[in-house]
């Protein structure tokens, strides 16, 4: 009998959608009890208010619009306590240029701002419902670049790319800003009946929301069904496919995964003191919304659970008449005060009789695809009640059953056992009872039902199998030692996968490492001790040469370095601009201006009044490691212990990251050390954490003239 012995499996999340679900959800490919959504509290008078707008740049300031006060402030996210710096924003009043005038009028006061986006140029877009028009705002200059008319009352904007989109009302419509400024429908076969909320995806994807605080308030999308949400006042995406729907006032935010077919349902966000008028995508990932406190953050609400539930699987084959199954495995998590029972039946034939319903986990809106491909379901006759899925599972002391297969580090979840208690037959549907508490709930996942059972009772003499209840007790009693000998018995069978470093667990990579000599460091990444230790052999056989070394660093840094010998740079001088008596460059700016030389070549050119003993000293047994990344403390520790431990201990040496920049005339060499392009070395510019020069560029370059769009003495001059 092979071993393991085969099994028939229940593992993705397509698989368990198959299955017969009651007051339970499916969040990924984990099956647990659903959680009870409280009423909606229906919308309010605050909730009736013109929606206001949210939008962040790309320096995490925060940009708030106020319809009834025509302003849009400007705040600080990252501060303490975030407060307005700027109030509106408006254009300047009409210069003194006598018979001149600037080309863009005057906007005076913002009339009714709403919706806000803010573009990959940084430029601030302010929805202006009243006046039907979209302005455009420079943040760095802080002024009025453009004032876009559209065909309707704006409400809403998104960022489609390089685009814009905008939500109108009064007509409905959903039009697209270019880059040109041209106006032009989104997408002319959708109608729409009350847009008033939008949310794009780095996808492009758009995700419509209708009648807005209303009761008939739902979600559009191009491939998919309408999605009903009574109160919902706003939507936002946190990443691809994670979409979270504000509602009123003192309501929890949906939160759903968007998938092809449709919707799932995702655990919701409390939102305390919410005005109901718009969300917003935070830098880090989280949902804000304004309070009358000021800006606030969405947190994971605390779930109340439903007190049972169950899962009922599909049809599960062995392929043989009168199998007779063996034992259930199940990885689950099982929290203190929850439970969960199982029942089995089998079946040999098929039947004609009607089978139970295939349900549909709650808080789901996504269809299953193919279902004509789901296997059969079990007759009613089979369906047990509730007060007869009874059978424990035993939670697993040494881990899984499959040979060396450990659970990943850190997981919650754990394996458990039962023995299949069902009639001998080729077809299996097994039940599976939730218990909890309202507080937590049991998951479970990966089902594995073993089949055929041990043959143990077939080697005792036939008087422990003539009677059937004494031969079941007798096979299930045998059942507890041949899972032991089993397992022992497929671990031997399997114990090459130990010694194979891409299959072994990542526990056993000390062990076996071992074997060749070789101490790993656990600041590396698993799969780079992997792969050292395959290459074990050969890094021993050049180490302390060059390949050796380069190989060896570029197997932790997951990332090609480059090894200079100062040898071979000896005498070729630097790139000099101006008069030095240290050295004789071989470089003259503006008549044969070249950095470094010819790497390998030996054309020693030493400069006057130094002897060759110089050179030397300054030159032989060091070596330069050029790491084309920026490293943390961490990393750099491990790159300098890992130098320490495999390089000739005759050798100096230093480490040269993209944090240490380039300049001209000192250790500057063309594609060696010249990494022109972005690099993660930079961040930001934040106010007493940042030095000039260093990791901060203070300006950038002023918009250029454009036909109708610039002012007089600002950006343009004549002669």
């Amino acid at each position: 009998m092979p071993l393991p012995r085969p099994f028939a499996l229940v593992l993705t999340a397509d698989q368990w959608r198959r299955a017969a679900h009651s007051r339970t959800v499916l969040v990924d490919d984990t099956v647990q009890l659903a959680w009870i959504e409280p009423p909606g509290l229906g919308s309010s008078a605050a909730s009736k208010l013109p929606a206001a707008g949210l939008a962040f740049d790309d320096h995490c300031r925060l940009f708030h619009s106020q319809p009834e006060a025509g302003q849009v402030d400007r705040l600080l996210w990252g501060a303490a306590e975030p407060r307005p710096i700027t109030g509106l924003f408006r254009s300047e009043p009409p210069a003194e240029l006598g018979d001149f005038a600037p080309v863009t009028p005057n906007v005076g006061p913002l009339d009714s701002p709403r919706g806000l986006v803010v573009d990959a140029h940084e430029r601030l877009f302010v929805a202006e419902y009243e006046r039907q028009r979209v302005l455009v705002f420079d943040l760095w200059s802080q002024r009025l670049l453009q004032s876009i008319a559209v065909p309707g009352r704006p409400t809403d904007l998104g960022r489609l790319g390089t685009a814009v989109v905008v939500v109108l009302e009064d007509p409905d419509a959903v039009v697209v800003i270019d880059s040109r400024s041209a106006v032009q429908p989104l997408d002319p076969s959708m109608p729409f009946a009350g847009p008033a909320r939008i949310a794009t995806t780095p996808a492009r994807e758009v995700f419509i929301l209708e009648r807005a605080g209303t009761a008939d308030a739902r979600l559009l999308s191009r491939g998919r069904a309408p999605l009903a949400i009574s109160g919902a006042t706003d939507l936002e995406f946190l990443g691809a496919t994670d979409l979270v729907v504000a509602r009123g006032p003192g309501e929890e935010f949906l939160r759903f995964e968007v998938q092809p077919g449709g919707f799932e349902a995702r655990p919701p966000l409390k939102a305390t003191n919410y005005d109901g008028r718009g969300i917003v995508r935070t830098p880090d990932q989280r949902v804000g919304f304004w309070t009358p406190q000021g800006f606030r953050h969405a947190v994971s609400a605390r779930l109340r659970y439903r007190p049972e539930g169950r899962v009922t699987s599909f049809r599960l084959d062995s392929g043989a008449f009168r199998t007779v199954w063996g034992r259930l495995f199940l990885d689950a998590c099982l929290p203190e005060g929850t439970q969960l029972l199982a029942h089995f039946a089998t079946s040999d034939e098929v039947s004609a009789e009607p089978e139970l319903d295939r349900t549909p986990p709650e808080h789901r809106h996504v269809p299953v695809d193919h279902p004509q491909l789901s296997a059969p379901m079990p007759p009613i006759s089979l369906v047990p009640e509730d007060e007869e899925v009874t059978q424990r599972l035993h939670r697993r002391e040494t881990g899984r059953e499959l040979p060396w297969t450990p659970l990943p580090s850190g997981d919650a979840f754990a394996t458990y056992e039962a023995p299949i208690r069902a009639n001998p037959g080729r077809y299996l549907w097994v039940t599976l009872r939730l218990l909890g508490n309202s507080r937590v709930t049991p998951r479970f996942r990966a089902l594995r039902a073993e089949y055929p059972s041990h043959d143990l009772l077939r080697r005792l003499p036939r008087t422990f199998s003539r009677d059937a209840t004494a031969a079941e007790f007798t096979r299930r009693f045998l059942a507890l030692f041949d899972g032991s000998l089993t397992e022992l018995d497929g671990e031997a069978s399997r114990r090459h996968a130990l010694i194979d470093p891409q299959a072994t667990p990542a526990e056993a990579l000390p062990w076996l490492a071992g074997f060749l000599g070789l101490v790993l460091d656990t600041r590396w990444p698993v799969a780079a001790r992997r792969q050292l230790i395959k290459e074990a052999t050969w890094l021993f056989r050049f180490r302390g040469t060059v390949p050796g070394l380069q190989r060896f660093l570029e197997i932790c840094l997951g990332r090609s370095v480059v090894i200079i010998e100062k040898y071979r740079a000896r005498g070729l001088g630097g790139a000099l601009v101006g008069e030095s008596s240290a050295w004789q460059a071989n470089s003259v700016l503006g008549a044969g201006f070249r950095v470094g030389g010819a790497m390998g070549v030996e054309t020693p050119s030493l400069a006057s009044g130094s002897v060759a003993g110089d050179a030397f000293a300054t030159h032989a047994h060091r070596f330069t490691v050029i790491i084309p990344l920026a490293l943390d403390p961490e990393r750099m520790a491990a790159v300098q212990h890992l130098l320490e431990v495999h390089r000739p201990a005759h050798t100096l040496v230093d480490v040269c990251t993209v944090a240490a920049g380039m300049r001209v005339g000192h250790g500057l060499h063309l594609e060696l050390t010249s990494l022109i392009g972005r690099t993660s070395g930079f961040r930001a510019l934040q106010i007493e954490n940042a030095l000039l020069g260093t990791d901060a560029i203070l300006g950038r370059p002023a918009p250029g003239t454009r036909p109708d769009e610039s002012r007089l003495q600002r950006d343009s001059r004549a002669g």
